[in-house]
């Protein structure tokens, strides 16, 4: 039961932290371009995917995870160079980045539903 609510609690105490940090240490203002605390979460969250599901449910969730940004780069390739007709790497990156964010945010909050309905 520990590890349940340790993964429950993940997310919101990660991002206490980030605000913390990125509140007292100035670490926005280390970056040439203004860093948001979205950009570092993902890290986090990717992490705790990947240690929680596979300590909890016995299924690693990462390839799945890894085959979805895939798809969603390629998707976003295609959109840019049908859609534009050219392909810039920063206005891509920087939507790719904030996709990818709310689909790891909407996965662990899945992973968390499986975890407790199980």
């Amino acid at each position: 039961m520990l590890p349940k609510i340790i993964a429950t609690l993940y997310p919101l105490l990660t991002w206490l932290v980030l605000v913390f940090a990125f509140k007292f240490l100035r670490i926005r203002q280390l970056t040439r371009r203004k860093l948001l605390i979205a950009d570092v979460y993902v890290l986090f969250l990717i992490y705790g995917l990947q240690l929680f599901s596979e300590q909890i449910t016995a299924v690693n969730i990462l390839p799945y995870y890894l085959l979805i940004l895939s798809i969603l780069a390629l998707i976003l390739l295609l959109l840019d160079l049908f859609y534009y007709k050219a392909f810039d790497y920063k206005r891509f990156f920087k939507l790719f980045w904030r996709l990818t964010f709310i689909i790891t945010l909407a996965l662990y909050i899945a992973m968390i539903v499986m975890i407790y309905l199980h």
